[in-house]
Formats: structure tokens, sequence, C-alpha cells
């Protein structure tokens, strides 16, 4: 135990998980500092590729006992909202009910930590969760494992969050800054190769361009208007964030796989 205490790389990545996952921890076997987010961020894309691989796995594993693609990638995506405790779905629904129905920079808010749900909250998270199978079991009728999309899906949205917190100051109405400070350039560099590495190798890399391309302009539009009604952005918009990415690139790549269309 020690020798892991000792080892600030295995210490980020457990910060990571603990924060993205309901994955039991036991915080205080490890370290006897607060988990630093920042410090850390290198590793986010690797506890996407966690999530994506236990998730993805399972659904492999009902494809493989005979389960249609539908199934087996609903019962996938159903355990990895489990183990993530719905973390950037709420978040989704959270901005969509805040800028959906908000008009002040304070109702906006308030709407946002509202644990309720309204109308636009709903239809979101509704049509993004319909996205997101379909795009999923269209790959996976192209010849993709499970494993492979959701691992790739899920660490897009994490590499995203990153991008959005250095590009975007937090708003002064938010608690984020004290959460989720800002991210070394070189943490950035990392994180990035290791969502690029497995990307390059499986998918095409036109369809992987896009897909940068079109999450790029995701994260300005939406750290641009959170800007211009909240002064900067929160958590919830980096969980909005984070789960539009997964999907936008995951149906780029699908876009440019021969034979998708």
């Amino acid at each position: 135990m020690e020798s892991f205490k000792q080892n600030k790389y295995f210490i980020d990545m457990l910060a990571t998980v603990m924060f993205f996952t309901r994955i039991p921890v036991t915080w205080s076997k490890f370290s006897d500092e607060t988990p630093d987010l920042a410090r850390a961020s290198w590793a986010f894309t690797v506890a996407g590729f966690i999530i994506g691989l236990l998730s993805g796995l399972i659904g492999d594993i009902f494809l493989i006992l005979g389960l249609g693609s539908l199934l087996s990638s609903i019962i996938a995506i159903a355990f990895s909202i489990f183990i993530t405790g719905a973390l950037h779905e709420d978040g989704l629904a959270d901005v969509a009910d805040g800028f959906g129905g908000g008009v002040s920079s304070e109702n906006i808010i308030e709407i946002m930590r509202d644990s309720r749900l309204g109308t636009y909250g709903v239809i979101a998270l509704l049509l993004g969760l319909l996205m997101r199978i379909g795009v999923v079991i269209s790959l996976v009728e192209l010849g993709y494992s499970l494993a492979v999309v959701l691992s790739v899906g899920f660490a897009s949205g994490k590499l995203a969050i990153l991008y959005t917190r250095a590009w975007f100051n937090p708003s002064d109405l938010a608690n984020l800054g004290q959460s989720l400070g800002p991210i070394p350039s070189i943490n950035l560099v990392v994180a990035t190769a290791v969502w690029g590495i497995p990307v390059l190798i499986f998918f095409p890399i036109l369809g992987s361009l896009l897909g940068v391309i079109i999450v790029s302009f995701l994260i300005y539009l939406v750290g641009f208007k959170s800007e211009q009604k909240l002064g900067g952005i929160t958590g919830d918009i980096l969980g909005a964030i984070a789960f539009s990415s997964e999907i936008l690139l995951l149906l780029a790549v699908l876009l440019l796989v021969p034979g998708a269309v």
C-alpha cells in the first residue's frame, strides 16, 4: 500500500476514477491529501477508457452469447450509466432546463441546481440517449466491438472537458474553480495522446478528424454561450459537453466509415 501512496501517477488515476464513477475507493488508504483533479487531469481520458472498457466488455459478452446488437448495446450503455451515476446525463438535462427556461443568470443557475427535471431536460436526455444508442448500434453492426466504441466515446467526452476548462473560465456563480483548477498544458498533451493513439488505431483518420472539428465547434459554441449567460462555465456545462462530445465524435466516425452510408 505504501508503494501506491508514493506513486503519483496511480494516485492521479485513482482520483479520476473516484470522481467520474461510483466504483468504491477508500481514498484515505492511498493518500493523505485532498484529490487534486487539475493535477490528475492527464488521466481523465484513462478514466474514460476504463468506463468504456468495463461497460463494453459486458455488452460484448452478451453479443458472443447470441443476444442482438440492440439489446447488447442497451445493456452496455445502461451499465455505464450505473457505474458513473449518470454524471454527464444529469449535466445535459440540467443545462437544457436552465438555458431553455431561464432568463437571468441567477435564474438559470437556480434552475440548473434544481433536482427536478423540466420539459427541456427530459427531451434533451431522451434524444441524447436515443442518439447514443443509435450511433453505438450502427458501429457495432459494422464490426466494431462495444468495448472499442464505448471506450473511445467516453474518453472523447473526458477530453472535451479538459479543453473546455482550458479555453473558458468558471462562472463566479458556480463552484467549478474550487474542484477543477486551471489545466496544465502538459496534462492536455498527455491526455490528448492517450486518447489519440487508440482512436487512430481503430477508427478512420478522416472520420476522427471530422469528429475533432465538430467537437471543437461544440465546445466553442457552448462555452461562448455560457460566458454570455453566466459569465463562464459550470460543472453541469462540462457534463453536457462531455455527453454531447461522446456522441458527436462517434457520429462523425460513423459517417466516414467505409460501407456505413
